[in-house]
């Protein structure tokens, strides 16, 4: 009898999606370790007044679980891409990290303007948070190819 069935596609979004939601909530308690699409604070005027005119907690929560769905559909793009790969866990989590970046970076450019220390350690608050994902995924999804080989003659 083989183990219990492992995770793949529509399962792996909704647990990186889940993954990044969790991890927004404890994030974003410090300025330095909140996501780059949450530093609405630091947002130019007309998107300030937007976020009081809705409602903070309100334009929070929505642009996380925006973000967690957006960002879980990625990461599971990406995993079942990698699901070959001998090191498909650090592939991923390099891939993961890289589109981190650019898209914070990116949005920090145009949208926001943190300060300098918030900013870089904003970003690098995407590490812990890639590593955690590109594992847990790596766990769930069916061992690599080379990994279910038998060795010859058995």
């Amino acid at each position: 009898m083989s183990g219990p069935p492992r995770a793949t596609g529509p399962r792996l979004a909704a647990l990186a999606g889940a993954i990044h939601l969790v991890l927004d909530a404890l994030a974003s308690r410090l300025p330095a370790t909140t996501p780059p699409y949450l530093l609405l604070d630091h947002s130019g005027e007309v998107l300030r007044g937007l976020v009081e005119a809705v409602g903070r907690t309100t334009v929070f929560v929505t642009v996380s679980v925006m973000a967690a769905l957006v960002n879980g559909l990625i990461a599971a793009l990406l995993a079942v891409a990698f699901e070959g790969f001998p090191h498909r866990r650090r592939t991923l989590a390099w891939a993961l990290l890289a589109l981190w970046t650019l898209a914070g970076g990116l949005m920090m450019l145009v949208y926001l303007s943190p300060p300098l220390g918030i900013a870089i350690a904003s970003l690098a608050a995407g590490i812990p948070r890639v590593l955690a994902i590109a594992w847990v995924l790596d766990r769930v999804m069916p061992p690599p190819a080379h990994a279910r080989r038998s060795p010859a003659g058995v």
